[in-house]
């Protein structure tokens, strides 16, 4: 972050101080106590099981020069006794004021220089953030969103991270209610923005894909005038929308043949993928599912603009390796595992599956949770993933969860097909996995984040470690 000075970031968020202070230089700005240190500004934020309010204390005790928190903060700090005096920045909400200051830095403290690009979409948002972090870092200095850092509080921390010398931020934009991408992309204003994919997701909220479409594209409406927006048009329901787009040029990209850059050619298995784009380039990624070429083609296209030079992009991808739960391969013990288990919605987990079954010498398992915020279709969404199980011809599924296991009761007493058995949570789809699982076997693990099957990954880890220990 470039310092700010206190009686700036009270001026952009329109704060009231209490106690008056001086005015000392912010050098970051964070949400979370534990990581506090000298020269921070802690924003307290009440949460739906943890108020940050509570833990001004312990941010004062560690360095922080001041918190931004509403009425009650005050009240906190005052209650802690004189040894924890530290100003208080009094907001209304210090969530949306969290988002004024970062609307303000970047419009006022942030360089010039620094390219922001957005990237939004209903799959392959944070694995195309960090692809094209992965070619430009070679060449520029910059970053992007760690993590998932894409909703109203981890896109301002994201904007509020840049420093000096970054030549690019990626900003990651995520939704799940109609508006959500339009108050992010304006608090962003970026150069460049990227939408890679439309599908079925948060269709409770944005009421189907039609309206997917349109939360999506409403990024197109905030990048600057004279910038590039990279939309991928395999799905009809957002070429509408192009012409909403108000910067200089919009390049379209997928596997149709009147996409601008197309892809094409994809094969692949569990190992990696190869595909032509544009009809003159081989793209290789050393990562499975043929859905990755788009978004190899979102990174090369923001890779040009950026003015780097095919060869080196070409060359950068061959090496890159996906974030945890994204599609990372691992192996131990003669069992091969691939880490899924960030997210799910009907479109990636057909990817999955399709990925499982291709070039898989010994017994394919998938451990697959159930797809979330998919509305009243919820059921039959789920259903038809177990029904590509089946006709893919997996040996065994493991479903975790209500929608998943109900799917399963339903279609899998068919006699010829996968060995299928249900959990309800984590530690149950674990214990089934361990039980079944032998070498050569290849295990896939998808579902909803909030179905916490990173922990089963994590149990799987924990025991070939022990085994490969004693061995």
């Amino acid at each position: 972050m470039i310092p700010m000075s206190l009686a700036d970031v009270m001026s952009a968020v329109g704060a009231v101080c209490e106690p008056s202070c001086d005015a000392p230089l912010v050098k970051r700005v964070v949400t979370d106590s534990r990581q506090i240190q000298p020269g921070d500004l802690f924003v307290a934020i009440r949460g739906e099981h943890v108020d940050g309010h509570d833990f001004i204390p312990q941010a004062a005790a560690a360095g922080a020069v001041a918190s931004l928190c509403n009425r009650t903060g005050v009240r906190v700090l005052n209650s802690s006794g004189p040894t924890c005096q530290m100003p208080c920045l009094v907001v209304e909400d210090t969530i949306q004021a969290l988002g004024q200051l970062a609307a303000h830095y970047r419009r006022r403290v942030m360089r010039v220089a620094t390219v922001v690009v957005a990237v939004t979409g209903t799959n392959g948002k944070t694995t195309t953030k960090s692809m094209i972090d992965h070619v430009l870092r070679e060449f520029f200095p910059g970053k992007a969103a760690p993590k998932s850092f894409n909703n109203q509080i981890g896109v301002p921390l994201t904007l509020l991270s840049a420093d000096a010398e970054d030549r690019y931020l990626i900003v990651e934009i995520g939704t799940n209610s109609p508006g959500e991408v339009a108050y992010l992309a304006d608090i962003a204003a970026p150069n460049a923005g990227v939408i890679t994919s439309i599908g079925e997701a948060h269709l409770q909220g944005l009421g189907g894909v039609a309206g997917v479409a349109a939360e999506k594209a409403s990024l197109l409406k905030y990048v600057d005038p004279y910038g590039l927006a990279v939309v991928n048009v395999d799905r009809s329901e957002i070429r509408p929308h192009l012409s909403t787009a108000t910067c200089a040029r919009v390049l379209t990209f997928g596997a149709t043949v009147d996409a601008q850059l197309s892809v094409a050619g994809a094969t692949g298995d569990i190992h990696g993928i190869s595909f032509e784009l544009d009809g003159r380039f081989r793209v290789e990624l050393p990562i499975p599912g043929l859905h990755h070429a788009t978004n190899a083609a979102a990174t090369f296209a923001i890779s040009r603009w950026f003015g780097v030079a095919p060869e080196g992009i070409i060359e950068r991808l061959r090496s890159y390796v996906p974030l945890d739960g994204r599609t990372r391969t691992l192996q131990s013990g003669g069992v091969t595992l691939v880490d899924d288990s960030y997210n799910a919605n009907p479109a990636s987990m057909a990817a999955a599956i399709d990925t499982l079954r291709r070039g898989v010498s010994g017994r394919r398992i998938l451990v697959m949770g159930d797809m979330l915020e998919l509305g009243p279709e919820s059921a039959a969404y789920h259903e038809r993933a177990v029904k590509h199980v089946m006709d893919a011809g997996i040996e065994v599924l493991i479903a975790v969860g209500a929608a998943t296991s109900q799917a399963v009761r339903t279609l899998c007493a068919e006699q010829h097909g996968p060995h299928c058995v249900c959990a309800e949570e984590p530690e149950g789809a674990s214990d089934k996995l361990m039980a079944l699982i032998g070498r050569g076997d290849t295990v896939w693990i998808k579902g909803s984040r909030a179905m916490q099957l990173d922990r089963v990954v994590r149990r799987w880890q924990n025991e070939s470690a022990a085994q490969a220990a004693v061995a």
